[in-house]
């Protein structure tokens, strides 16, 4: 007779269950890891080759995935340069700041995208920004309200400091900022590099006065 044989078994009482068993978390799983992979390599093929260039099979290859299984996901190579695109401007998103003052947070906000556009992947990041097709219009519309609903407590901060009127528009604030950034690089073909962030932040903010109570 062995040992557990030997033993008496506990019973449970009446009207007593057993707990369920806690269910596993899944850690991202790997259909995630695979889209992450095939975005990222699309996004590398872009800088480096361009839209034109792009082919399926070289980012199945890059990102170690059958191509049958982008093919099938996003049908085409303008659809999967597109979530490229967002993929990597939400990476490449600089941090919302929160530095203690209003001019200060967009400073950095603002060095922070001159620092993007003026580099080889935010010149790839632009061709998002000058497609007309409805799904590229909706995708870059969906991520600027998400991006300016985030940089609104920027604003809420520094109305609870004193710092912005109450009743003002931060959005009228922000693309005030960031419009001149964006004709330079998509209408005038400007250089970045010497862009004079807090001039243009002390600029937009004096037509902000705070009153006095």
């Amino acid at each position: 007779m062995s040992e557990s044989q030997g033993r008496p078994r506990r019973r449970l009482a009446a009207g007593a269950r057993r707990a369920p068993a806690a269910p596993r978390r899944r850690l991202g799983g790997r259909s995630a890891r695979v889209r992450a992979s095939v975005l990222q390599a699309a996004f590398r093929l872009l800088v480096k080759k361009g839209i034109d260039a792009l082919t399926i099979g070289e980012v199945a290859a890059r990102a170690g995935v059958h191509e049958t299984s982008i093919y099938r996901r996003w049908g085409t190579k303008y659809a999967l340069a597109r979530d490229a695109c967002l993929h990597e401007a939400e990476e490449a998103a600089a941090p919302i700041p929160d530095t203690g003052s209003l001019r200060s947070d967009l400073i950095a906000l603002l060095e922070g995208l001159v620092g993007i556009l003026d580099s080889p992947r935010g010149r790839v990041l632009l061709t998002l920004s000058l497609s007309q097709h409805p799904h590229d219009v909706a995708a870059r519309h969906a991520y600027w309200r998400r991006r300016f609903g985030l940089l609104r407590t920027v604003f809420d901060k520094a109305v609870s400091r004193g710092e912005f009127p109450r009743r003002a528009d931060p959005i009228q604030c922000l693309e005030t900022l960031i419009a001149p950034l964006y004709l330079r690089v998509l209408i005038t073909g400007e250089p970045l590099a010497e862009w004079p962030s807090e001039d243009m932040v002390d600029r937009v903010l004096s037509g902000y006065p705070v009153p006095r109570k």
